[in-house]
């Protein structure tokens, strides 16, 4: 049991909706810039490279079969680089449905993480199209060139029909097929994690900072980066009513480590001119 002076302690993905008890008081503004939903769910599959894919089991009576894959992403699409002797190639030959289920990784409840469900059918590349998956596959995949061209592998794509994005606690939807095909994986997915170390190993002042000018947690005494993307950046605030998410959006995108750099500087001075007129 947790000591009566302890600081609730609560999840960096918590929804946002106030009226829910989970949910910490928003520190922040609630319209604050961030990614979509579609935006999100691209980020994660182009992020990770291997997953959950779910076939019609033949063997087990159009039972659902998972099996771990890796993947990549050509044009919207997943595409598989998959044996003739696989227990998933062998249903998708008889009955094309299936599903893929891509998940974040990262420390803690892995319910916190977010994950993005692609479901359609999942058919053999035409043969005109086979060049250019497999060059997309293979930048991912380098040492799948050993086998690549072996006439039992073959590559396969999920032409994706539906789209479930789930981004943590309270932070889900169905996603519209057009406006996953239209976004963008956020730029930031290369330089993200490097950044994030950065500033909690070494600038954890300045985010402090941050949330004392910029938020509503200005009694905040410790705060730590969760989070990068071309908007703007997450939070978690350590505050002596507990621990608090917040975000803040840049006022320019940012698309590298240098112009996220600049615009995180150029937010510790407005942060310090903010507290100066207080």
């Amino acid at each position: 049991m947790a000591e009566e002076n302890e600081p609730k302690k609560y999840t960096q993905h918590a929804p946002n909706d106030e009226t829910t008890s989970l949910t910490p008081k928003l520190l922040y503004e609630r319209n604050v810039a961030r990614p979509s939903h579609a935006e999100y769910a691209r980020t994660i599959a182009s992020k990770m490279h291997v997953a959950t894919l779910c076939t019609v089991s033949q063997r087990a009576d159009g039972f659902p079969y998972g099996s771990f894959v890796t993947y990549a992403m050509h044009e919207g699409n997943p595409v598989f680089l998959i044996s003739q002797l696989a227990e998933h190639t062998k249903n998708l030959i008889v009955d094309s449905k299936a599903s893929l289920l891509i998940a974040e990784n990262g420390e803690g409840n892995p319910l916190a993480h977010g994950r993005v469900t692609l479901v359609g059918h999942c058919t053999l590349v035409p043969e005109n199209e086979r060049d250019a998956v497999k060059k997309c596959f293979l930048e991912i995949h380098e040492s799948a060139s050993a086998y690549s061209d072996w006439d039992d592998f073959g590559f396969y794509k999920l032409k994706v029909d539906s789209i479930r994005f789930i981004g943590g606690f309270g932070r889900m939807s169905w996603v519209n097929e057009s406006k996953w095909f239209d976004a963008e994986p956020d730029p930031m997915i290369e330089f993200g994690d490097d950044i994030v170390e950065h500033m909690n190993d070494d600038h954890s002042d300045a985010l402090v900072l941050y949330c004392k000018a910029m938020s509503k947690a200005t009694d905040t005494i410790e705060a730590k980066m969760t989070a990068i993307d071309r908007y703007g950046f997450e939070m978690l605030a350590t505050t002596g009513d507990g621990q608090f998410p917040i975000r803040l959006a840049f006022k320019k995108q940012v698309d590298s480590s240098d112009s996220a750099r600049i615009e995180l500087v150029k937010m510790v001075k407005e942060a310090r001119k903010l507290l100066k007129t207080e």
